[in-house]
């Protein structure tokens, strides 16, 4: 439509100046492929309203809604309601369920329109509201009062990280050689440990591949530990059974013992409770 609004501009724009280029309606008609009876709306148009009213039509007011506009925000209310706190089961509306919904409750709610209301005209209507409530996108709250502050603390580490080296990519190595160690640091708990049941069958002149039985035993749990020194890319592990500050001292006693005692060493880590355990500030100190 829009294309051919554009095109009818186009072609009253030729009548108009073909036109003063002293043409004939017939002449401009044939080279135009168009009626006589367009061309003679067109001009009697520009004489009576100017350039605008040859080129543009006029809107039209059209007809009225239906629904008004308390229906509409009643639709809206429904759509940002939960499924599940009006008897279903879903957690998020489908387009049909909500349309269903919307038809079968509209005239109780005292919108008997809307029990007649289409499917497309609901979707055409969130569209335009921009509400997509069968969609989920995530988002990461912030709890912690703090987190601004923290987070430009550690984004500054980072840089301070990049200062460390040259142009060449090479690390600056201080005149005392003090350096300051940046350790990335986290875990990942409940880990499933598991065994072969047999041991493997080893390529032969038959098959080519190595063959595992695809039954396994289950030996429990571990977490690891580990950190990233940010300067050299070196991963530092630790294999736990738990996941207790007595497993985190243990992983800083691996730092204190791996680095120069003039260094600093300095973590990056989340606020898990045994970061900041009585336990934990004990070894610190």
């Amino acid at each position: 439509k829009k294309r051919t609004i554009q095109a009818q501009v186009v072609d009253r724009a030729r009548i108009l100046l073909y036109k003063a280029d002293g043409m004939t309606f017939q002449q401009i008609a044939d080279k135009l492929a168009i009626s006589t009876a367009t061309v003679r709306l067109c001009i009697s148009k520009f004489q009576k309203g100017g350039l605008d009213a040859a080129l543009f039509d006029v809107q039209r007011p059209g007809r009225p809604s239906e629904i008004t506009d308390d229906a509409k925000a009643w639709m809206i209310h429904i759509a940002c309601q939960r499924p599940t706190e009006l008897g279903y089961a879903q957690e998020l509306w489908t387009l049909t369920s909500l349309h269903k919904y919307i038809q079968k409750h509209a005239e109780e709610a005292g919108y008997p329109r809307l029990s007649t209301v289409t499917k497309p005209y609901i979707q055409k209507f969130l569209k335009e509201q921009d509400m997509k409530p069968f969609k989920i996108k995530y988002y990461c709250e912030k709890r912690d009062p703090d987190f601004e502050s923290k987070m430009h603390e550690v984004l500054l580490v980072y840089k301070q990280i990049e200062m460390q080296f040259d142009e060449n990519g090479d690390l600056i190595v201080p005149d005392d050689y003090k350096l300051t160690i940046t350790v990335s640091y986290d875990e990942k708990p409940g880990i499933q440990a598991i065994s072969n049941t047999v041991p493997d069958l080893r390529p032969t002149s038959e098959h080519g591949e190595v063959y595992r039985d695809a039954e396994y035993k289950r030996l429990g749990t571990l977490s690891l530990l580990a950190g990233i020194d940010l300067l050299t890319g070196e991963a530092i592990p630790l294999v736990s059974e738990t996941h207790k500050s007595s497993d985190f001292i243990e992983f800083l006693k691996i730092l204190d013992k791996k680095y120069p005692s003039q260094d600093t060493i300095r973590i990056i880590l989340d606020n898990h409770s045994a970061h900041t355990s009585k336990e934990t500030r004990r070894f610190l100190d």
